[in-house]
């Protein structure tokens, strides 16, 4: 079985439906490493320099690796953004190559979370007006790397899950009762 990533631009539902699917399919799930980072030392988006950046990018790494991220063989997990996020965040902050953070898996499959949904204010998000411009992005570079994804495009929360629980079940996962 693949592991699943939830990718996308800021407030589509990826925390949400990360936990809601590691409930339904029983499996287990790794948060965001950046907002678990802001939030535990106080920084807002607005306030992430290159060497703030430089940390969340090692933290989200290294929980990638310690969850299994790399090994194909190792159990189906649920990510909560990964290397792609990392690399669209350091090429439209930082102008930096996104080389770095996309050494994509071949054992992976994404839930893409279009920004068809309203987007809510927080202070460890600071793009939602260029949610459409960085969702391209994204599609861009999982093209470019020839990943395979779902493009998750329902507006309601419960819409987008079944939506994306009907990817799952594409790939092989079963829902547990």
């Amino acid at each position: 079985m693949p592991h699943i990533v939830l990718t996308g631009t800021e407030s589509t539902y990826k925390s949400r439906l990360c936990a809601a699917l590691s409930e339904l399919f029983q499996l287990p799930a790794v948060p965001e490493y950046a907002r678990h980072y802001m939030s535990e030392n106080g920084i807002m988006a607005s306030n992430v320099n290159e060497a703030v950046f430089n940390t969340i990018a090692t933290g989200q790494i290294d929980q990638q690796r310690i969850h299994g991220y790399f090994d194909a063989h190792a159990k189906a997990t649920l990510f909560d953004t990964d290397g792609i996020t990392l690399a669209v965040w350091a090429a439209d902050k930082f102008q930096r190559p996104v080389e770095a953070f996309t050494p994509i898996p071949t054992h992976l499959h994404y839930l893409v979370c279009a920004p068809t949904n309203k987007a809510y204010e927080d202070p460890m998000r600071e793009d939602l007006d260029r949610r459409d411009e960085l969702h391209k992005r994204y599609l861009e570079m999982l093209d470019g790397m020839n990943a395979s994804y779902t493009v998750l495009k329902e507006v309601a929360f419960t819409d987008r899950l079944f939506e994306a629980i009907s990817a799952l079940r594409s790939c092989g996962f079963t829902p547990r009762d």
